[in-house]
């Protein structure tokens, strides 16, 4: 990656898709791809902070995010989708989350489910990777997701320092 601005653009970009989008009709392909653009805008996410390009104000950032353990079932790829039978809806927990975290939930999902709020704007997803799905499910309000996308979008290092570490035998870089 040699310049983040146009991969930081398309972030933006969806974040403000996001945040005007109110469709009138729920069908399979409507879904699809808000679901989809997720995963791309959190794979994008992901290989920004790979490759060093957003400052420590990104890394350091904690979305606020709800858990729901499961309800007893074991989770598998046969009823991963039924979300309100494996999973105990009704004993929401606050949490917080790193942005790498969550990125890691959408790019390894297992489950993604979204909603919608009843004005039928988006509400945002329920997700989890398949290395979580035994642990718990997360629910993601659009309005973090947004943060979260405007945050990174917006996000360009002035410094980088890189210092040599022999126990990763690597440059550790350190963005501000």
């Amino acid at each position: 990656m040699i310049e983040s601005c146009y991969w930081k653009e398309d972030l933006l970009l969806h974040a403000k898709h996001l945040k005007t989008a109110k469709p009138k009709r729920w069908t399979e392909k409507l879904v699809v791809n808000f679901e989809k653009e997720l995963i791309i805008s959190f794979f994008c996410i992901r290989k920004l902070f790979e490759t060093h390009k957003v400052s420590e104000l990104s890394h350091k950032y904690r979305a606020s995010v709800f858990c729901y353990a499961p309800a007893g079932k074991k989770i598998t790829r046969m009823n991963q989708w039924d979300i309100d039978e494996v999973y105990d809806l009704k004993k929401e927990k606050k949490a917080t989350k790193g942005i790498s975290f969550l990125s890691n939930q959408f790019i390894h999902s297992c489950t993604i489910f979204a909603y919608r709020e009843k004005d039928r704007s988006w509400g945002g997803v329920y997700v989890c990777s398949d290395f979580e799905r035994n642990k718990t499910i997360y629910r993601i309000p659009i309005k973090e997701i947004i943060n979260i996308l405007e945050l990174v979008g917006s996000d360009y290092p002035s410094s980088m320092t890189m210092t040599w570490d022999a126990a990763i035998d690597d440059y550790k870089v350190v963005t501000s």
